[in-house]
């Protein structure tokens, strides 16, 4: 099975070319920096030119980007942009319009025929395409190597969900929740039809392949999931036995689950990274401690500036595992793994080949 695997996060996006035929120290790997952090540094190239942006493309990773977009602004200079790229900043669009964007409807014949909006100056705007995945660069990059793009693409975001008038962290923890209920942890990973609308950064990354497989002649099979997700399976594979406590250190959210060898969810909560740290590693191990207990609920994190808790069934775990790029954080044991900077790419192998297999 050969499949490109893309981990994209906020200051990598971390490749992995799969080929379940060669020894995995010999596949292609790149850690690349994160498309927010490219966008970002050619906004603020515009800035710096005092020139105006206009955004076409794709829903993409915010973050970096929009602190770069909200600069911009600041600077007096203006930002033009689609609908679907100007959702990268906020769910609602009013909200987008009040941090300065001018939304437009449609681009016809490039930014000089740019419909509902007088006085530009088109020598003076600077086009960025928004997107999450580069299939564009990658190719290239590949075809120098005289290597091709395979049939399959699995590609990890982070994903709050479309929730305009909702709190995105309740949102997000309330799918969370629902999911865990009724399926396992291969239940987030979606194929390209699977994929629940309201993930809408998700569904830009299948339409956005997808466009690129009809104006290049390919045919790919795309899957997504959560990059939460991708990191907690990736870490299964150094689980020495289960149920396992495993909790990932992101650089934005920190997610612990306890989980069966079938990847049966027993309880599950998700966190702000900055908030554990400035906490302390002795109150993450109390917290973690009472978490294991069941005496932690969803209002206890959400109130404490995080997203949530679910607990299912309280289980003691037979052992405890930390992965992630804040694991100084972490009062267990780190992952053993090849390399931590791909777990998020094993973990979607891991989820194809297992619900491949039922």
């Amino acid at each position: 099975m050969e499949a490109l695997t893309i981990d994209v996060g906020t200051g990598t996006q971390d490749i992995l070319l799969y080929d379940s035929e060669k020894n995995l120290k010999n596949c292609v790997k790149l850690i690349l920096p994160s498309p927010t952090r490219i966008v970002a540094s050619k906004i603020r190239k515009a800035t710096e030119a005092g020139m105006d942006i206009f955004l076409s493309g794709y829903t993409m990773g915010g973050g970096p980007c929009t602190f770069a977009a909200r600069k911009h602004l600041e600077a007096g200079r203006r930002i033009l942009s689609l609908p679907k790229p100007a959702l990268t900043f906020n769910d609602d669009l009013e909200k987008v319009k009040e941090m300065g964007v001018e939304i437009v409807d449609r681009v016809v014949d490039g930014v000089d025929e740019i419909n509902g909006i007088d006085g530009i100056d088109t020598e003076n705007f600077f086009n960025i395409e928004m997107r999450d995945v580069m299939l564009s660069e990658l190719r290239a990059f590949l075809n120098s190597l005289n290597l091709e793009l395979p049939e399959k693409i699995f590609v990890a975001v982070q994903d709050h969900g479309f929730s305009p008038k909702m709190s995105n962290r309740k949102f997000r923890f309330k799918v969370f929740e629902k999911t865990a209920k009724k399926g396992d942890i291969y239940s987030f990973f979606y194929s390209e039809k699977e994929v629940p609308d309201y993930f809408n950064r998700m569904t830009s990354v299948v339409e956005s392949i997808k466009d690129f497989s009809k104006e290049k002649g390919f045919n790919f099979e795309i899957f997504v999931i959560d990059t939460v997700f991708a990191a907690l399976i990736g870490a299964m594979i150094d689980a020495k036995d289960f149920p396992a406590f495993i909790v990932n250190f992101g650089n934005s959210h920190t997610i612990g689950a306890v989980l069966g060898r079938e990847g049966e969810i027993y309880s599950l909560f998700e966190h702000h990274t900055s908030i554990l740290r400035k906490r302390g590693r002795e109150w993450i191990s109390d917290f973690f401690k009472r978490f294991l207990d069941g005496e932690v609920d969803n209002e206890d994190v959400f109130n404490d500036g995080g997203h949530g808790a679910y607990i299912k069934e309280v289980v003691q775990p037979k052992d405890l595992v930390s992965i992630g790029p804040n694991t100084d954080l972490s009062p267990y044991r780190i992952a053993e793994l090849y390399d931590t900077m791909i777990a998020g790419n094993l973990g979607m192998v891991r989820a194809f080949e297992t619900k491949n297999s039922r």
